[in-house]
């Protein structure tokens, strides 16, 4: 168990890396997030959580940046300061999601065994971030309310998942 301390500093630093990946492309700063959150990622594998759990943390990454990648495939999620040649997400969304996954198993870690409320929570507060993100300039929602109700059913699905993911990996790791 983590102690109340752990989950704060969690809490806390996420956040401010949301900040910091959301702010990157406005000033061009998309490697240097990534390179934060991996530093993070590595820190908080090393000191918190233990590197047996490195793949479930990456492949959890990993879902989130598919999904995210499927949204901007169909126009549902877009870029803003991402060149139109490329055809994939950019690294501080992927740097995002990175951060995103070392939240799992400490400030969400209380989700794991409520996955109708995860749903319920992922469905609202999912789309949340993605509009501050939109209103910050970092993305565009090219149809707003069809982009949120895509994102909703997304998150609605996503975190569950996720939390599935980590429960499931925490577990064996535990045997």
């Amino acid at each position: 168990m983590h102690s109340n301390a752990q989950i704060v500093l969690n809490i806390v630093c996420f956040q401010l890396l949301w900040w910091a990946c959301v702010l990157s492309p406005l000033y061009g700063f998309g490697l240097a997030v990534f390179a934060l959150c991996l530093l993070f990622a590595i820190v908080h594998l090393q000191c918190i959580e233990g590197w047996s759990q490195a793949l479930p943390l990456l492949l959890t990454a990993l879902v989130g940046c598919l999904f995210d990648q499927l949204g901007y495939v169909i126009g549902m999620v877009d870029f803003n300061q991402h060149h139109q040649w490329v055809s994939y997400i950019p690294l501080w969304m992927v740097a995002l999601w990175l951060a995103f996954a070392c939240t799992l198993n400490i400030s969400l870690r209380w989700l794991a065994s409520r996955l109708q409320l995860a749903f319920l929570l992922g469905a609202v507060f999912g789309p949340l971030a993605y509009w501050g993100a939109a209103k910050l300039g970092a993305i565009v929602l090219p149809e707003q309310m069809l982009s949120l109700v895509w994102l909703s059913l997304g998150w609605g699905l996503l975190l569950p998942l996720m939390l599935r993911i980590r429960a499931i990996y925490l577990n064996c790791g535990s045997q």
